[in-house]
């Protein structure tokens, strides 16, 4: 056989390699998806076309306490809130770090060029002679991923990818659940600033009747005295109120991503502590604890760190390699592209580390500790999950049931107060009677809204401790 018949079938051959084995290395990066697979469909509020940013669409446990403005809200605190941002930066973090992990699927090519006048000395006949030296290569490296060092490296920061987008979730989870809070400690405050207003004006016409009376000579001056008492302590109790509403709007103002100044005034308009389901949340599904993005977010760092042993693993293995290059190369850079100045090259190359000190060995049992690390961590995890939900469960439940005994407590207290005030105006009592039925139905009352207003808080927690995601209906 020829020289010129060599060529072409080493052409052939080179040819009929790239456009086989490129295209499945390009499929190759494809079997993994950049999205994880959506168990509950989501829907869109966001302007980043990488990332739905929103709840999950059945997510709609604040919606149980039937407040409108509380849900505007956390529409607006989805889309503006800083920690969520910050979440999404680090999804695209991972997805990036991903995409790089997938690149050696591929072959590197890259092209490179040089040329090179050269003079040299005088000839013999004494003739200058200036060689122009030129090389101009496509170069291609690849590393076949014989034994799948490349596909169980691109396949653990797929699952660090997919565990970021857990984090984003928890992220979501807890803004919900501190929005819903700040909310409903401002309403709370709210009532106690109504509840104190009308026993101020309760106190005072108390306090008038016993002026009057102390006038008439049909009371004491220490009665008189200790009506006015309890009237300006109670009054005094209003700047703290009101400073605690103030507080409660800053903290919803940066939760929603906002100067408070915004919503002051909307937010400063008196409305109801918001509605209770007051029904006792019995039999929750084990299975919804392993939806907490938390739980998600260690099982899918479990899989990313089972896949780095397997990659650490393949690195006792040789690495098949293929080299080349096609481009042409002439001492005489005018007849450059000539056809008999091509060159090309294909050499298929094996590197099998025999020694490396114990690097190999180490690295094998560091991946495998930091596994074992991770497998601890989410039992821990699971655990605290486990105990989260049972206090919240027990807690809430239980504040339903001292809701009911403190709001028959007020009921009796109101009845007791209306009953000495009458007795007091027809002299058949004494005023430390209406004075002790003030204080215990001002107690009472505060009790009350402080009882609703942590029971409210408790199914909270409940959610947060769930992870959130169950659908109303089935509460």
């Amino acid at each position: 056989m020829n020289l010129a018949a060599i060529t072409r079938t080493g052409s052939y051959f080179l040819t009929l390699f790239l456009f086989t084995i490129i295209p499945s290395a390009g499929n190759a990066g494809k079997d993994q998806p950049d999205q994880p697979e959506k168990t509950k469909p989501y829907k869109k509020v966001s302007e980043h076309s990488n990332l739905q940013q929103t709840l999950p669409s059945n997510d709609e446990w604040w919606q149980l306490f039937k407040d409108p403005i509380l849900d505007t809200l956390i529409n607006k605190a989805v889309i503006k809130n800083y920690d969520v941002r910050n979440a999404i930066r680090k999804i695209e973090m991972a997805k990036a770090k991903l995409r790089v992990d997938r690149s050696p699927y591929y072959p590197t090519i890259y092209f490179s060029a040089n040329y090179a006048p050269e003079k040299s000395s005088l000839s013999a006949d004494k003739k200058n002679i200036i060689e122009r030296n030129g090389t101009a290569t496509v170069n291609l490296n690849w590393e076949l991923d014989v034994f799948g060092r490349i596909r169980k490296e691109s396949s653990s920061q797929k699952e660090f990818y997919l565990a970021a987008q857990e984090d984003y979730r928890g992220v979501m989870v807890s803004l919900a659940a501190q929005l819903s809070t700040a909310y409903i400690n401002l309403r709370s405050a709210q009532k106690q600033l109504e509840v104190t207003r009308e026993n101020i004006e309760s106190q005072k016409k108390v306090m008038e009747l016993t002026e009057s009376r102390f006038k008439l000579g049909l009371a004491s001056q220490l009665d008189a005295a200790q009506a006015k008492s309890l009237y300006l302590q109670t009054k005094a109790s209003l700047p703290g109120i009101e400073s605690t509403i103030a507080q409660q709007i800053n903290l919803i103002g940066v939760l929603i991503g906002e100067h408070s100044v915004a919503i002051r005034d909307s937010l400063l308009k008196i409305r109801p502590i918001p509605t209770n389901p007051r029904q006792a949340a019995n039999g929750i599904p084990a299975n919804l604890i392993r939806q907490r993005p938390d739980v998600r977010s260690a099982e899918r760092t479990i899989d990313g760190l089972a896949e780095a042993v397997g990659a650490s693993r393949a690195d006792w293995w040789p690495k098949f390699l293929v080299t080349g290059f096609f481009g042409y190369s002439s001492e005489n850079f005018e007849q450059f592209t000539n056809k008999e100045n091509m060159i090309w090259q294909i050499a298929p190359s094996i590197k099998w580390t025999i020694f490396s000190g114990r690097n190999l060995v180490e690295s094998k049992k560091s991946a495998q500790l930091q596994l074992d690390e991770e497998i601890n961590s989410y039992n821990q995890t699971l655990l605290t999950a486990l105990q989260e939900v049972d206090n919240a469960l027990v807690t809430y439940n239980k504040s339903l049931l001292q809701i009911s005994a403190l709001n028959d407590a007020f009921q009796q207290s109101q009845l007791t107060l209306d009953l000495a005030i009458e007795q007091y105006k027809n002299g058949l009592a004494s005023y430390q009677t209406v004075l002790s039925s003030q204080i215990s139905l001002l107690n009472y009352e505060n009790s009350l809204v402080e009882a609703r207003t942590a029971s409210l808080r408790y199914l909270i927690e409940l959610y947060q401790a769930l992870g959130g995601g169950w659908p109303v209906s089935e509460f």
